[in-house]
């Protein structure tokens, strides 16, 4: 018995840790290595669902396409952080980011989640300082079972831009997909627990939801049901659901599914003050950068971006 609760408690510690492990290249997802840039500049912060990256079982297509493609995508986006959900091939996702970021970026992986789907951050170094992350809601098994067996995945940086400096947290979840009943509840069970815990530990501070949601905000994948996610939405006093506007017929975020947009974003209210209004965008423009993007040679969802202009 003693043994047992020995182990618990070492789980519990690795689980709850300020800092995940070093990157695939062996540094540390700090990224405290080297001198900094100042920039003065808007940032903007994407989210993409690379379907079962570098997963030949998963992803159908040809890997080394899509490896490229994907790059394709980042640098097109041009984007100051990414929040990435679907990652399998951690060794060929640490490649693509150092072969086409370059050294401004970092990547940290959560090596947390119970499947082969990891989630990862991708950060310009020099805007996200003294950066952590963990999992969120560590401690709490619903919570895991509810976001479908993977933690929502914390960061926690000093944002440094446009002479201001201002602490700011980024949780990426990446929700219970389907659209059975028991889905959804999850998905409504998880959403329930998540604001608590964010009411409660994160009232007035900066922060930001982003990833898959899988589901969408003006009503339900499934018909007849309320987005599991009103809770958020009824919420205007903490929360501003900037991808909410997008949730509209006509608009979709993964290529298979009309009319649906599963990709949000989610700002603490602090944060409308920095967000460039109707600047949430779902990216189908992608195409621009890999042509055959529809056919699903790169993922079956779209990125979604915003951009801020952060102020002292």
């Amino acid at each position: 018995m003693k043994i047992i609760l020995i182990w618990l408690l070492v789980g519990i510690a690795f689980l709850t840790c300020k800092r995940e492990r070093p990157d695939d290249n062996g540094t540390s997802p700090t990224g405290s290595d080297g001198p900094f840039k100042d920039y003065n500049k808007d940032i903007r912060i994407a989210n993409w669902n690379i379907e079962w990256f570098g997963d030949p079982s998963g992803f159908h297509g040809n890997l080394n396409d899509q490896e490229l493609n994907a790059a394709k995508v980042l640098k097109y986006l041009d984007a100051d952080l990414y929040g990435l959900c679907e990652i399998v091939d951690t060794t060929r996702f640490g490649r693509m980011i150092r072969n086409n970021l370059g050294d401004d970026f970092r990547y940290t992986v959560s090596f947390f989640t119970g499947g082969m789907q990891k989630m990862a951050f991708v950060y310009n170094r020099h805007i996200f300082r003294n950066v952590s992350v963990r999992p969120f809601m560590a401690i709490s098994a619903p919570a895991y079972y509810n976001f479908g067996n993977r933690y929502p995945y914390l960061l926690q940086a000093e944002v440094s831009v446009n002479g201001a400096k201002k602490e700011m947290s980024f949780l990426l979840i990446h929700a219970k997909a389907d659209d059975d009943l028991s889905s959804y509840n999850r998905r409504l069970n998880g959403a329930l627990e998540l604001k608590d815990s964010l009411d409660t530990y994160y009232n007035g501070k900066y922060f930001m939801i982003l990833g898959d949601f899988n589901d969408n905000f003006d009503k339900s994948i499934i018909p007849g049901k309320i987005s599991p996610y009103r809770n958020f939405l009824d919420d205007a006093v903490r929360y501003n659901a900037i991808t909410a506007p997008l949730n509209i017929p006509g608009n979709q975020s993964s290529l298979g599914y009309a009319n649906s947009v599963i990709d949000q974003q989610v700002i603490s209210s602090n944060m409308t003050n920095w967000y460039l209004p109707a600047s949430a965008q779902i990216r189908t423009d992608v195409v621009n950068a890999v042509p055959g993007y529809s056919s699903g040679n790169t993922s079956d969802h779209y990125p979604v971006t915003s951009v801020y202009r952060v102020r002292p």
